[in-house]
């Protein structure tokens, strides 16, 4: 998808810069701003990490025998948390051009667009077992595991293809689509909290130091407030309406769809098993397939 998005979008910037570069720069070019809203759909967050076994920590089994015994080390971890749509706020700078000349391209506009957008989930979910060791830990291990995500951010810069119905009418509807770059970030947390009572716990019941173990396990918590950001190549699609109010002033609506395929970054913990997160953990945190909707009242200034 880069291969492809990359060479269109470099297309758009210099068809855009070269158009304003003569002495006509400003003939045709525009302006526009708005204020509207942008939801993010519901998605499955996924989490894998190189945490072992709790039975494969050296300060819970400090036995060595009782860790190769184990079979330790053992392999990584993974969980799957599902969080529902969110919405916020979403504001938008474009400098755009329209096209002289005759037939179709009297109706065509190159624009630059640089947006921000903002949706509050503020939502805690159960985390949920996916593979690994996480499978057996939320069968008996942990009583609580939940993860939060306050908010999602994103700040995208595109190239912009619009094709202008009615070119010339003081009502003027146009389609789009444009190519570009996007970076999420995702602002949130999680939380691991083991049983108080040993003895509800099972992990660890057939090695010779099972009590020590369980011991040692029971009240302890692992935790995370991070936040992850990942950029990746995007499209976008829009549609929109816009009405002359004067010679050099449009107001209208605009509404938009992106959608971002790929979400990629790597995390980490605060506390592990309430001691010290040791050197190597690593964690990778992935969303499939993060939609935006937005809608936006816009005002153009003809230059």
């Amino acid at each position: 998808m880069k291969k492809s998005i990359t060479p269109l979008m470099s297309m758009l910037l210099i068809g855009l810069v070269v158009g304003s570069a003569n002495a006509d720069a400003f003939n045709g070019v525009y302006i526009s701003t708005n204020l509207g809203l942008t939801t993010t759909s519901s998605f499955d967050y996924l989490g894998s990490s190189t945490d072992q076994g709790s039975v494969c920590d050296p300060i819970i089994n400090p036995s060595e025998e009782s860790r190769r015994i184990a079979g330790c080390p053992t392999e990584g971890t993974g969980w799957l948390t599902k969080f529902e749509n969110g919405s916020g706020i979403t504001s938008t700078l474009i400098l755009g051009r329209h096209f002289e000349g005759t037939g179709l391209s009297k109706n065509i506009s190159v624009e630059i667009e640089f947006s921000y957008g903002e949706s509050t989930l503020d939502q805690t979910q159960s985390i949920r077992s996916r593979s690994g060791v996480a499978r057996d830990k939320l069968n008996n291990e942990i009583y609580r595991a939940q993860e939060h995500i306050g908010e999602i951010t994103s700040l995208t810069l595109f190239g912009n293809l619009r094709y202008n119905f009615r070119s010339g009418h003081k009502t003027r509807p146009y389609l789009g689509v444009g190519v570009g770059f996007v970076k999420t970030s995702i602002y949130g947390g999680r939380i691991w909290v083991r049983n108080n009572d040993w003895t509800q716990i099972s992990t660890g019941s057939t090695l010779p130091n099972s009590e020590e173990v369980r011991r040692n396990l029971a009240g302890t918590t692992s935790s995370v407030h991070e936040t992850l950001s990942d950029s990746a190549p995007t499209l976008q699609f829009f549609a929109g309406v816009d009405r002359q109010i004067n010679d050099s002033t449009l107001i209208g609506f605009r509404g938009k769809f992106m959608q971002v395929d790929t979400f990629d970054a790597t995390g980490g913990l605060d506390v592990l098993r309430s001691h010290e997160v040791p050197e190597g953990y690593a964690s990778k945190r992935e969303a499939d397939t993060l939609r935006n909707f937005g809608g936006a009242i816009t005002f153009t200034f003809v230059l």
